[in-house]
């Protein structure tokens, strides 16, 4: 009976082992730099693939710069306004901080030319909520203009200059307050637009980036964060 027992209490060590073993082995592997985008199509867009959009090519730059970057979080998707972002963050209630935070949005809030005094409000809602994801430090929030499509091929047949105005007055808000907040500010407005002609840069709907589009996005931005990320020796 008490060898029974003691065969019993031998098997359930060994199989507690075993089930240790695997978790650490097969565990999910952690790494030094978190990083979270919050955005909507020009951030996470369903018409390219995952590791093409720019926070993924962002991720991979990284580790090609020696940082432990692990994938990308997302809160982010197509069509989105601030207003529709902030119910996003609200309805995720992520705890959890992050390295660093990138914030691109008031695109469609511009497009649709909604109420522009709410979205300053819920801009500075985001912005307050992405350097809470950082515990408060604020050179980690990277906050990207918002594309100026008035010389994209989409444009053709509208007011390029009057677009063109709209845009800038929502960018010159988000650069005010993001540098008010001690946070980032990214200027990729213009890097596509310069080169709109070269239609490989855009997607099929002449507005989005393709991933060649998206790769200036991240030369532009890209040694900027690593700098950042590298004063903290997170390699």
């Amino acid at each position: 009976m008490r060898v029974a027992r003691f065969t019993i209490l031998l098997l359930g060590v060994v199989l507690l082992f075993v089930a240790f073993a695997i978790y650490y082995i097969f565990r999910p592997a952690q790494h030094k730099v978190s990083y979270l985008a919050l955005g909507d199509s020009y951030t996470f867009s369903t018409n390219i693939k995952y590791d093409e959009n720019y926070p993924s090519q962002l991720c991979a730059y990284l580790r090609g710069q020696g940082l432990d970057v692990g994938h990308p979080v997302f809160i982010a998707y197509p069509g989105w306004t601030s207003a529709d972002l902030c119910k996003a963050v609200q309805k995720r209630d992520i705890r959890d901080t992050f390295t660093f935070v990138t914030l691109l949005i008031g695109a469609n809030n511009n497009f649709r030319r909604l109420d522009f005094q709410t979205y300053r409000q819920q801009f500075g809602s985001l912005l307050t909520k992405a350097i809470m994801y950082v515990n408060g430090h604020t050179e980690r929030v990277f906050v990207l203009s918002i594309p100026d499509w008035s010389e994209s091929p989409f444009a053709m047949g509208r007011d390029r200059h009057q677009v063109a105005a709209e845009v800038a007055n929502y960018n010159a808000v988000i650069k005010e307050m993001t540098l008010g907040n001690k946070c980032c500010y990214v200027d990729i407005s213009g890097i596509l637009y310069e080169r709109a002609l070269d239609t490989s840069l855009f997607m099929d709907d002449f507005i989005h980036p393709s991933p060649k589009g998206y790769a200036l996005w991240v030369a532009r931005m890209g040694p900027d964060i690593a700098g950042t990320l590298k004063q903290l020796q997170l390699r």
